[in-house]
């Protein structure tokens, strides 16, 4: 197989998944999480800026409530008749009402990982340059 055909080999960077355990409460709770691709990854790194008149700053908050529901693939928090009965209007607030912050953390850190990235830091200069 040449080095070309091993490129084209590889899967999508949509379809590069994991499963990830989080403890909430005390519970176990499976997550199946999936990579982002550079399309996605900049768009919410731009989405998440905060541009000012002498500064431009990143809100790791902001990416993180754009990153998470959209890298979550099991269960699917984005599913319309569970935010019904959920009585909520999207995933992020499902999520921030049932899992605490450093458990957030915790799955943002693992989705940038299968993504690629090293540390948020990097990523944070990234989108100021």
């Amino acid at each position: 197989m040449s080095k070309l055909d091993e490129f084209l080999a590889l899967k999508d960077v949509s379809e590069i998944t994991d499963e990830i355990t989080v403890k909430v409460g005390g519970k176990s709770l499976a997550l199946k999480i999936r990579a982002m691709g550079e399309t996605e990854h900049n768009e919410f790194q731009k989405r998440a800026l905060a541009i000012g008149k002498k500064n431009v700053q990143f809100d790791k908050g902001k990416f993180d409530s754009l990153m998470i529901p959209a890298c979550i693939v099991e269960p699917n928090f984005n599913n319309a008749e569970f935010l019904e009965k959920a009585k909520c209007h999207t995933a992020w607030e499902f999520l921030t009402r049932k899992i605490p912050a450093g458990v957030l953390s915790e799955i943002s850190a693992k989705i940038q990982e299968l993504s690629g990235f090293e540390s948020l830091e990097e990523e944070v200069e990234e989108a100021k340059n």
